[in-house]
């Protein structure tokens, strides 16, 4: 087991990328904490998968977006398992509306929920792990952050992933050598958040080299590689069927 003993966050855990790599994770050793915002019935039912394959885990509510709640959250892990070794940032939403439309409250929400929850799991994890001189903090980030991959109708969320992949590679530069900072960056993953049928979403799969969707599976052995690659920090690994080269 290439986790074995380690002790995992993983946010965003209900469903999709979170929950397959809550499982991923645990099926290879570690004890691994579920996390989620509203999806309370999927956090408790990836919690009861991973139980039912012999793995250990707990679920946590908590709104990441608050100082507060995230230190709620790792004050319960350490009092469950006495210390973090792993935390995968997941946890972001996407809600698109043309720029003319959206309002300051658009933009914030929408940082909160993908940069700024990210900051401050980030932040809690760090002092944990440098003083015990070890760690690895893992960040879902995504195609729409590269700089030709935004789309218009979703600019805040484009520039918040944008901002992601930056604090990715100073949070790695900061934090080296003791702690581990990489990314995983996602290109068209088959989850329910896309209309599969519609002609807009059909011509996001033409465009990438594979011609396939990419499965919530496939991101999770790439956040696994991230957690046990040693001399690896500092990359934002894009998984996209080659959507970013075609």
């Amino acid at each position: 087991m290439k986790l074995h003993g380690k002790v995992a966050i993983v946010t965003g855990s209900a469903a999709n990328i979170g929950r397959a790599t809550a499982l991923l994770f645990a099926k290879e050793g570690a004890k691994v904490v579920v996390t989620t915002k509203t999806n309370i019935k999927g956090g408790e039912q990836t919690v009861t998968d991973i139980q039912q394959q012999g793995g250990e885990a707990v679920f946590v509510q908590a709104d990441l977006a608050k100082p507060e709640a995230v230190e709620k959250l790792f004050a319960a892990v350490i009092e469950k398992f006495g210390t973090v070794d792993i935390v995968v940032n997941n946890a972001g939403v996407t809600r698109g509306k043309p720029f003319l439309e959206s309002t300051l409250a658009d933009w914030q929400s929408q940082y909160e929920d993908n940069l700024f929850s990210m900051m401050l799991c980030s932040q809690v994890a760090a002092k944990i792990m440098l003083e015990k001189g070890r760690g690895v903090i893992l960040n879902t980030t995504s195609i729409r952050g590269l700089e030709h991959g935004g789309r218009p109708t979703a600019m805040a969320y484009s520039t918040a992933k944008a901002a992601t992949i930056s604090f990715t590679k100073n949070l790695a530069k900061e934090l080296a050598p003791k702690v581990r900072v990489n990314a995983v960056a996602p290109g068209f993953v088959m989850t329910p958040n896309y209309d599969h049928g519609s002609p807009m979403v059909t011509s996001f799969i033409e465009g990438t080299l594979l011609k396939r969707w990419i499965q919530p599976e496939e991101i999770a052995e790439a956040f696994l590689y991230l957690a046990t690659a040693e001399a690896v920090t500092g990359i934002n690994l894009l998984v996209d069927a080659g959507y970013t080269t075609s």
